[in-house]
């Protein structure tokens, strides 16, 4: 490996068939040394020991207080994901850890762990939470709304950078500020420092990552380009087999 590796980013829709292939394609043609995803510990370990299990009996993993807020977050992204035609079973990171599978190289796991944001997210949001996203919603001016349309009604295989989502994280920024500094910015810093610390030390990296961190984190790895690495920054590496076929909630 080279004295300071290199980070392939692949901004992805998490379901849809043309960005899978396109995972395929990219992992397979850069043939890196390291395949990174955009999971933690808790997921993929649970996925590897049993890939029968719901992505739902995860919750069963979480504190009480929080599993209610993992199944609505479920719920959305699987509603989300039927709207546009898509199979909530089959997701690019399935297909990121079988293709780096089948060519022997190993899996970077550069989320936090679920249950980090879940519960942030638990301790920011209560009863006051929509009425403060209907007030903010008032200072959404009518191109704003022009852009959500048609970021909704665009093909999801045409998306190819964070650019393209953009709109719809600054949304999320204007509307519900708590949800997307959980959900965005503190999980896009922490996996740009864990690729971070893999190029630096010489890992060609191949990073699958939902294409609205794909700004966010390409940003933080910019900052830190020729920063010394974190001391308490550690990456979890799995040698991956092939029985992963479902991934729960991002």
């Amino acid at each position: 490996m080279s004295e300071f590796g290199t980070i392939t980013l692949i901004p992805s829709v998490h379901y849809s068939p043309v960005h899978r292939s396109r995972v395929r394609t990219t992992i397979r043609e850069t043939d890196p040394d390291i395949v990174a995803v955009e999971l933690g510990t808790e997921r993929y370990d649970r996925l590897q020991m049993d890939s029968s299990l719901d992505a739902c009996n995860l919750a069963h993993d979480l504190p009480e207080s929080t599993a209610p807020t993992y199944q609505t977050l479920k719920a959305l992204q699987q509603t989300v994901a039927r709207l546009y035609g898509l199979d909530p079973g089959q997701s690019d990171m399935a297909t990121a850890i079988d293709t780096a599978a089948d060519l022997d190289i190993d899996v970077a796991l550069i989320d936090n762990p679920i249950s980090a944001p879940i519960e942030a997210i638990s301790a920011r949001v209560g009863l006051d939470t929509m009425p403060k996203m209907l007030l903010r919603t008032q200072s959404i001016g009518p191109r704003e709304w022009v852009e959500q349309v048609e970021l909704w009604m665009r093909p999801l295989g045409t998306i190819t950078s964070g650019d393209d989502v953009q709109p719809a994280i600054d949304q999320l920024r204007r509307l519900l500020p708590e949800v997307a500094r959980v959900l965005i910015d503190q999980r896009d810093r922490a996996m740009a420092h864990r690729l971070h610390r893999l190029r630096s030390e010489g890992a060609d990296v191949v990073a699958v990552i939902g294409a609205g961190h794909h700004n966010g984190i390409k940003t933080v790895l910019d900052e830190l380009t020729d920063q010394p690495v974190e001391s308490d920054i550690t990456v979890p590496i799995r040698s991956p087999s092939r029985d992963v076929t479902t991934i729960p909630i991002e």
